[in-house]
């Protein structure tokens, strides 16, 4: 509707009467101008059809948004007006009629409002006008309905597997007569595993294409009505992306990579549903290592781990490294993470301890422990055995010291029987590194 003021009939005859008037008493035209006239008798408030009234028009594209926490009201502003009204009633029908009485909700300054307050899945409807400084109001919006809406949807129903391929998983299902508006899928790696959101569809189908292949998956959808509420699960089905010839091996997951001393050491996990044949290393300065270079290329293992000695000097603490697994039909999975080893200074190795002292004439035989290591360990190769007479042997006061031997037992000869004698072993990596002395034993042989 126009914003120039519109004249009513009744205005105009009375400004003409004042003309008529003004020129009967004095000969001259010095009366008031029509729009001074209408100004001065129109001063009604609630009346939106006043002649200086500046609100012509009710606020325009209303709306009323139906939330699970709140219902959401908007509009658009009119120049003119200072403030605006929001007005509630319940609805009792589904008639523009069947409300109940309205209530002044609220007073607001902009062109919204959000009402908190409705109560929880009731049906309410709601109109707005505005108004402006001096007492004039427009008149009142076309009633809009809202709810602030907590019901789930019925959870679809009949959940099935349709199709299983190379390329994925096909699943349809039917709405079970709800309002839901779309639909989420959910995956879980087992029946009882937790369950993960892959996608969201407004049809009543959907296709898993990034599912691992070969992975059996458990499947299940839940409905979403227009403000948000998810409905429960529906039922659930399996499903399996096929493993073909020409399907790649997922990439390998490197769980361990370190360097001590000049002992490289990796360690990773390979998914098992696509057979793998072999495993390639790659390394490079730069990260990420480029598998497309075969210069790259360090080595090639049935193993899910590798290990190798390096030089000892820094620039071996530079490298990454990068792993690629190949199908028994040879197709290669995208590379792993590249990764740099942690570098650790490497240590002596584990000392043992005795667990037999034997006496006899004129010799002591002794037996200890196989000492272990693990991959990024240098292996024991060996172990020292060392004597003295006095209790409180070390490895300075020794009087005896054997030089290696690469078994776990010896045999002391040509000792001097009634004499005891105290013993320590100290073991030997194949770096030329030795562990402390083990717990110190005693024997005294016969004569």
């Amino acid at each position: 509707m126009s914003q120039h003021h519109r004249l009513r009939p009744a205005a105009i005859a009375s400004a003409a009467a004042v003309v008529v008037l003004a020129l009967g008493l004095s000969g001259a035209a010095h009366a008031a101008t029509p729009a001074s006239a209408a100004g001065s008798a129109a001063r009604v408030g609630d009346d939106p059809d006043q002649p200086d009234n500046p609100l012509y028009d009710a606020p325009e594209g209303f709306r009323a948004e139906s939330g699970r926490e709140a219902v959401s009201l908007s509009w658009s502003t009119l120049s003119a007006a200072t403030a605006y009204e929001v007005y509630r009633a319940e609805a009792e029908g589904t008639g523009p009629d069947e409300v109940g009485p309205y209530a002044l909700l609220a007073t607001v300054s902009t062109g919204a409002y959000v009402d908190r307050d409705a109560d929880p899945d009731v049906e309410y409807a709601y109109k707005v006008r505005a108004l402006d400084g001096a007492g004039h109001v427009s008149p009142y919006t076309e009633p809009q309905r809202g709810t602030r809406d907590t019901v789930a949807p019925f959870a679809p129903r009949d959940l099935t597997r349709v199709r299983e391929d190379e390329r994925g998983v096909t699943l349809t299902w039917r709405s079970g007569d709800s309002d839901a508006v779309k639909y989420v899928v959910y995956r879980a790696e087992s029946p009882n595993a937790h369950r993960t959101k892959i996608g969201t569809t407004t049809s009543l189908t959907f296709r898993d294409t990034k599912g691992e292949a070969g992975l059996t998956y458990s499947y299940e959808v839940k409905g979403v009505d227009a403000v948000g509420n998810e409905s429960g699960a529906s039922n659930t089905v399996a499903g399996t992306k096929t493993v073909t010839s020409t399907t790649a091996p997922k990439a390998p997951t490197v769980s361990s990579a370190t360097l001590v001393g000049k002992r490289l050491t990796l360690s990773w996990w390979q998914s098992p549903h696509v057979p793998v044949s072999s495993y390639t290393v790659y390394r490079s300065k730069a990260s990420p290592v480029d598998v497309t270079d075969p210069n790259n290329r360090v080595a090639t293992t049935t193993k899910t781990e590798y290990t190798a000695t390096v030089t000892e000097d820094g620039s071996e603490r530079d490298y990454h490294y990068a792993v690629v697994a190949t199908s028994k039909h040879s197709v290669a999975s995208p590379a792993s993470g590249s990764v740099k080893p942690t570098y650790k200074e490497p240590q002596p190795p584990r000392a043992t301890e005795f667990h037999d002292v034997v006496p006899g004439a004129g010799s002591v035989r002794l037996a200890w422990s196989a000492v272990p290591y693990g991959s990024d360990e240098a292996p024991v190769t060996g172990y020292r055995v060392y004597r003295s007479t006095e209790p409180g042997i070390t490895k300075e006061n020794a009087e005896f010291r054997h030089e290696v031997t690469s078994g776990t037992e010896y045999v002391d000869r040509d000792l001097t029987g009634g004499t005891k004698y105290y013993y320590a072993v100290a073991s030997l990596d194949e770096d030329g590194r030795e562990s402390a002395l083990s717990p110190e034993v005693s024997a005294t042989p016969s004569g």
